[in-house]
């Protein structure tokens, strides 16, 4: 199995608290009286590529969405449970959401950059967090795209529109925006199943080297790319929790008859 990046694995049954960057503990989600996850606790690894698969409608993404309370803005919407992102439950009703956010980056399906210039695009955040001064603002985002291997790219003609950017350049664009309010956590939610095979590569080479900055969590219905990129695999089922180990041994020795018969294509 190729595998970007060579890594020292970790028991992810059995991590330390310096070595979780979240800890999910016994969360159940609803949306109205669907219950959507049910029982799930795990422990995600910090500077490691976390995958989530599983079939359409599993949870994986109202997971991923639990890691910085997206799941909010859905009507009807209610949890149980625990959420712990630097020793604090983020599902606490004080939790300062905004800040969350700010910890928690997110990536969506389909790049949305907004209407308006790179440099404005990258800047959003930390204008919305009160920086103003010119010179932090520059550095900022140079930096960001450099991270987001978008600045040779684009440093010539950073005050045109967002727009003019293709389908790859405004994803690691909208990655470069999520870079620059340096997170500790980045989620991304089916990053390259808009782009082509060769974009698609250059994004899965762009999280290998981004996981020495931050803790990546990737939703994925491509179980190649998962072999390919994560360091560790959760594989849901119906909203549960039903495998999670590193990627080698999920994808070469399953321990649930489940996890098998998904990989091997039995059904989903």
């Amino acid at each position: 199995m190729l595998k970007l990046f060579e890594h020292e694995t970790l028991d992810v049954s059995n991590l330390s608290d310096a070595e979780t960057a979240l800890e999910v503990q016994d969360l159940n989600l609803w949306f109205g009286n669907k219950h959507v996850l049910q029982d799930i606790s795990m422990r995600i690894p910090k500077h490691r590529i976390t995958a989530f698969i599983g079939q359409s409608g599993c949870g994986k993404s109202t997971l991923v969405s639990a890691f910085n309370r997206l799941n909010d803005l859905y009507p009807g919407c209610r949890y149980q449970g625990s959420i712990y992102l630097d020793g604090r439950d983020i599902n606490h009703k004080k939790e300062n959401v905004s800040r969350l956010r700010t910890q928690v980056g997110m990536v969506f399906q389909r790049p949305n950059p907004f209407p308006m210039s790179i440099y404005d695009n990258v800047s959003y955040g930390l204008r919305l967090q009160g920086v103003r001064g010119r010179r932090q603002l520059d550095d900022a985002v140079e930096s960001a795209l450099k991270d987001a291997a978008l600045w040779d790219e684009v440093k010539d003609r950073l005050f045109e529109s967002a727009q003019i950017l293709s389908g790859g350049q405004q994803q690691r664009l909208v990655i470069a925006r999520a870079l620059a309010l340096k997170p500790d956590v980045l989620l991304l939610d089916e990053p390259t199943s808009a782009l082509d095979p060769l974009t698609t590569l250059f994004i899965e080479e762009l999280m290998a080297g981004l996981k020495k900055r931050c803790t990546i969590v990737i939703v994925t219905h491509n179980m190649q790319q998962a072999a390919r990129v994560s360091d560790y695999t959760a594989f849901l089922h119906q909203g549960r929790l039903i495998e999670y180990t590193d990627s080698d041994t999920l994808f070469t020795m399953p321990e649930k008859k489940q996890t098998e018969d998904y990989i091997t294509g039995r059904y989903g």
